[in-house]
């Protein structure tokens, strides 16, 4: 992991950020994780999720009806806990815009990590897919399922 990686608003200005994601093929989308800092009042606490939207700027985030509101409690993000969506509405996601409008705080909003937690939208050919190098580092990390519990008693 590298010290201070992070995606963060810019100090300047104010405390929101928006994060913009497209996805390599369309995904259905499960859940966020958010990484980051609630001792500090850093991290994100008040997130509108945007599906589709690749223009929408700071003003439109602001204003918008969101596809979801989430409330980030801080046991959620120390415990980098996934934050269900509503699964129905995100079956078909091509492009995906985060709107951090509030954090716990502070002038700054640092997210150390956001992991989305899914499956591809549609069935892929195994003879198109090529592996990607997974950088654990990157902020930014791929879509995976969540592990799933071993109920076998093995």
């Amino acid at each position: 992991r590298l010290a201070g990686v992070a995606l963060q608003s810019d100090p300047e200005v104010d405390h929101q950020l928006l994060i913009k994601i497209g996805f390599r093929q369309p995904v259905k989308l499960k859940a966020i994780t958010f990484r980051g800092t609630t001792e500090d009042e850093t991290a994100p606490q008040v997130v509108k999720v945007f599906q589709g939207q690749k223009d929408i700027d700071f003003q439109d985030a602001e204003e918008a009806e969101p596809l979801q509101m989430l409330n980030l409690i801080a046991s959620q993000i120390d415990a980098c806990d996934p934050v269900a969506l509503r699964f129905v509405k995100f079956q078909h996601v091509s492009t995906l815009q985060l709107f951090v409008q509030n954090n716990f705080g502070a002038d700054v909003t640092r997210i150390e990590r956001l992991e989305f937690w899914g499956t591809p939208a549609e069935n892929v050919d195994i003879k198109d897919w090529k592996p990607v190098k997974q950088d654990v580092n990157d902020p930014l990390y791929p879509i995976f399922d969540p592990p799933q519990a071993d109920h076998t008693g093995a």
